[in-house]
């Protein structure tokens, strides 16, 4: 819990930094004196003053500020001072606004393409699929999509529109980012190709698409923690679930299949080596009842390709790119009346979720963990890019606007309803903080 939460409070504060640091840039390159330019927040700890500027380490070292000169539209009613936000032109206020924003997105830009260039592994399932509607493990109504489009336990999913996919992880970004859209799925069903047509469902509860369908996973056990209810049942990785209670196990929904009615003890046979044999092993569960055997499943291991340094460039640019369109399409899904509490995190979920995913990643090694957290706060920026240009009050979108009205009316939006349009603006992002704080903590209590 500890690295989960210095993970996601520095991700928060490394994307921040970002955000705050073009603005920086855009504002000196517009002639704009910048007052105080802060790593963290708060009280200055240690800083010193360079022409004009005086850049500090504050007491909370998370995040950052630019406090550029004369920012308060209200004081500026008797005239914008030489240097300050207000003086500058309007084309110059939008680039100061516009960098922030920028900054993000360069941000996922060159880290995508450091990570495309070093090369990294991709812990995933294969393309073969577990039809869900085969199964009771989850609370499904009605024909899915996958049901109706024909697909089968054991298909493997080969190409979508055309697009070859080998991973799981393939098959449900694409099923995800793509709910009510039509998709081909080219079908390897014992080595005979189809094609098949299946419509994703919008899941109103995470917003995203789906079809009904699991990862084909062989049982093989990959690791066991010690002390674990496989650990003192003499389960070791490399073992292979071939049965329990005498009910064949292909697969590992299968296996949670069978734990599904929570027993108390079950009989594994296992095959170890080629020998078989069979252990008997009681079930834990946590402290919120959540089955807890302490064993892993094996997954694949897929390597990213060897792109060299333009090609990585080339990658980088095109995972940013498809991140954006993804945040776009996620935001007209708002409207499409999901579940705005559990689709849309607030600053203590996003803080966990970018801990967790680190955490998970360290799990498999150091440089997994920081390829992970990295990957992530990539995605996050990219989001942090588009949630700052909207055109809402409070945030840089608004700003532009009033700028180029600014710049169509031929003189500046009176001060004062400026001012009193920010105000408005932050009285309503505080509004929204606070619901979605509140909702994450009703989210962790399990509600």
């Amino acid at each position: 819990m500890i690295l989960t939460i210095f993970f996601g409070i520095s991700g928060l504060g490394i994307m921040v930094f970002m955000h705050e640091l073009g603005h920086f840039i855009g504002a000196r390159l517009s002639g704009i004196e910048v007052e105080i330019f802060s790593l963290g927040w708060g009280k200055k700890l240690i800083g010193f003053d360079y022409k004009g500027t005086s850049y500090q380490i504050s007491w909370f070292p998370i995040g950052g500020f630019c406090k550029m000169k004369g920012e308060n539209p209200v004081k500026a009613e008797t005239g914008p001072e030489t240097g300050s936000f207000l003086a500058a032109s309007p084309g110059k206020r939008i680039l100061t606004a516009v960098a922030g924003p920028l900054a993000n997105i360069l941000f996922a830009v060159l880290v995508l393409t450091i990570i495309w260039w070093a090369g990294f592994n991709i812990y995933s399932d294969d393309s073969r699929i577990v039809l869900a509607a085969d199964y009771s493990l989850d609370s499904l109504s009605g024909l899915t999509p996958a049901e109706a489009a024909g697909l089968k336990t054991g298909d493997r999913i080969v190409a979508i529109n055309d697009q070859p996919v080998d991973k799981f992880q393939d098959i449900l970004e694409k099923v995800a980012t793509s709910p009510n859209e039509d998709l081909n799925l080219q079908v390897d069903r014992a080595g005979r190709h189809e094609i098949l047509r299946v419509r994703p469902e919008l899941d109103l509860q995470s917003g995203a698409g789906r079809i009904g369908v699991y990862a084909w996973r062989d049982p093989v056990i990959d690791r066991v923690r010690p002390g674990s209810s496989a650990g003192l049942a003499g389960i070791e990785p490399g073992d292979r679930v071939l049965s329990i209670n005498g009910v064949k196990i292909e697969h590992t929904i299968d296996f949670f299949q069978m734990l599904k009615d929570r027993p108390d003890r079950v009989e594994l046979t296992l095959n170890r080596g080629g020998s078989q044999f069979t252990r008997s092993m009681f079930i834990n569960y946590s402290e919120d009842n959540v089955l807890d055997l302490g064993l892993t499943f094996r997954v694949f291991v897929f390597r990213s390709p060897e792109v060299g340094a333009s090609g990585a460039l080339v990658k980088g640019l095109e995972e940013t790119w498809s991140t954006l369109i993804i945040t776009l399409k996620g935001i007209r899904l708002l409207f499409r009346g999901i579940n705005l509490r559990n689709a849309v995190a607030g600053p203590l979920r996003i803080t966990y979720y970018v801990g967790s995913v680190a955490r998970s990643g360290f799990s498999l090694g150091f440089s997994q963990g920081m390829i992970s957290f990295f990957r992530f706060l990539c995605l996050l920026s990219v989001v942090l890019f588009v949630m700052n240009l909207l055109p809402i009050p409070a945030v840089d979108g608004g700003q532009i606007i009033i700028f180029l009205l600014e710049i169509i009316r031929g003189k500046p939006v009176p001060p004062r309803i400026v001012a009193s349009i920010q105000v408005i603006g932050f009285s309503l992002l505080i509004g929204l903080v606070i619901i979605f704080t509140f909702s994450d903590i009703l989210f962790f209590m399990g509600k």
